[in-house]
């Protein structure tokens, strides 16, 4: 092969892979800047989306890389690099990076607990001014998650999805439990003490589940779970993230506050048998 031939190669092979991910050897140090500045936001976005290990309701890989989905949009807001100016003896750049923007979400299907849950895609518009001849490109980022955060080390560049699209989060998946369900439970649940119903907690779970509103977003509204213990009635709704406990008897009803950290599972739970109990653990 010719020097003239092996130089084209050179030079192709550079091209396809700053398609890609850059590579020290090929891309500019414009284009290395502005690519590290946005790999930097993406693990702050990343770190920033929290983490999910101590989440109710999202045991399922595909659940939690959802959450993660829906988290880090906030962290989206204000990313991208501005051109600057030179600002005394400091050189501006006119590189310039668009907001990052979600592209794809990649679960892990089948992985086990302790294993990473999937991957977002981030993507930014790159457009490299001091390379007079690069036109602007779209740079993507991928970073892997578990259920305790971002994986550390897992941010890397990566081959955006074709077609290239900004992806909405899924909605998430666990139930909820309307606003008006603490009046709704309150009050059937005294009137039912009061008159001394002989009404089966299935009944009354029932009876209360009918005058619940649908969720707005199209989300499940969360069961009604009712106990009777003789005239003393507990309900419960939700999970520990959002609990309602409401205990009657006599004809008075009231809502039961909780430390969260009793509701989660293996403790009490949120759970009718709870919402019965008059003294409750102490934690520290």
């Amino acid at each position: 092969m010719g020097a003239i031939d092996l130089r084209h190669r050179i030079v192709a092979v550079c091209i396809a892979l700053a398609a890609t991910a850059s590579l020290a050897g090929c891309a500019s140090p414009g284009q290395q800047r502005l690519e590290h500045a946005i790999q930097e936001q993406v693990a702050a976005a990343a770190d920033g989306a929290g983490f999910v290990s101590q989440s109710p309701g999202l045991e399922a890989p595909a659940d939690a890389i959802g959450a993660y989905a829906r988290s880090i949009q906030d962290e989206l807001v204000g990313t991208g690099v501005e051109p600057r100016g030179d600002s005394g003896w400091i050189p501006g750049s006119p590189d310039s990076a668009e907001p990052l923007r979600l592209v794809a979400i990649e679960p892990r299907t089948d992985a086990a607990w302790d294993a990473p849950v999937g991957a977002l895609v981030l993507a930014s518009r790159l457009t490299v001014a001091s390379d007079r001849d690069r036109a602007p490109y779209d740079h993507c980022v991928r970073v892997e998650f578990d259920r305790w955060g971002w994986i550390e080390g897992s941010v890397h560049g990566t081959a955006c999805p074709d077609p290239l699209t900004e992806v909405a989060p899924p909605p998430d998946p666990r139930a909820v439990v309307p606003e008006s369900a603490e009046a709704v439970a309150v009050a059937a649940l005294a009137a039912a003490t009061t008159t001394m119903t002989d009404a089966s907690a299935d009944e009354l779970a029932a009876t209360i589940a009918a005058q619940l509103p649908p969720d707005p977003d199209g989300r499940p509204v969360a069961e009604v779970r009712v106990l009777r213990d003789g005239d003393r009635v507990g309900l419960a709704m939700g999970d520990a993230r959002d609990c309602l406990l409401v205990r009657a008897e006599g004809g008075v009803a009231e809502r039961i506050h909780v430390q969260r950290i009793l509701l989660q599972p293996g403790e009490l739970g949120c759970r009718p048998e709870t919402a019965l109990r008059t003294e409750f653990p102490t934690t520290h």
